[in-house]
């Protein structure tokens, strides 16, 4: 079972890795991520469908941490234009909160390293993105010092659209087009 989920991982990494084209269709975006808790999200495309994405973890609704991560992530189109499926890996940090009184553990902050792998979707001035983001600590939390469960929702306005690359025309079918009327 292992051999096919290893073998599985290794032929999508390299299909989706092979392919060239670059999809995402801003250069900055920022908005709102849901995983455990309501947290902030911004990309800044770089180069070569290449993005940096801060996330600012807040203690609103489920989370009772304050926390950033940092990602580097490599985009890659599927499907159409629009689309895009997106890895890659970063550093994260956790302040614990330790006003939690009935108990006598003491909390220490939490950093390591996180890992992503998700589906974006743009139109117009949105992004809508669906991700998984497992994270490996490295200290603080030795109790459970692998996270799987970082599944998440980001919808993000695009504040700055990139611009479309220009196909080169070479005029092949009007040259088609001339050679039959003669």
């Amino acid at each position: 079972m292992n051999k096919i989920l290893v073998s599985t991982a290794l032929f999508l990494c390299c299909v989706l890795g092979s392919t060239p084209a670059f999809s995402q269709r801003y250069k900055t975006a920022a908005g709102i991520r849901f995983d455990n808790g309501f947290n902030l999200t911004a990309q800044q495309y770089i180069t070569n469908g290449w993005t940096v994405e801060g996330i600012l973890h807040t203690p609103l609704i489920a989370s009772k941490d304050l926390g950033v991560t940092v990602l580097a992530e490599k985009h890659r189109k599927i499907l159409f234009r629009g689309t895009n499926f997106y890895t890659g890996a970063g550093l994260h940090y956790y302040w614990q909160q330790n006003s939690v009184k009935d108990t006598d553990e003491i909390h220490n902050n939490v950093m390591g390293l996180s890992g992503i792998a998700g589906l974006e979707f743009s139109v117009g001035r949105i992004n809508l993105a669906v991700d998984w983001k497992p994270e490996l600590h490295l200290s603080g939390d030795q109790a459970r010092p692998f996270e799987w469960n970082g599944a998440s929702v980001s919808l993000r306005y695009i504040i700055e659209k990139r611009e479309r690359k220009k196909v080169k025309d070479w005029k092949i079918w009007n040259k088609l087009g001339k050679k039959g009327k003669k």
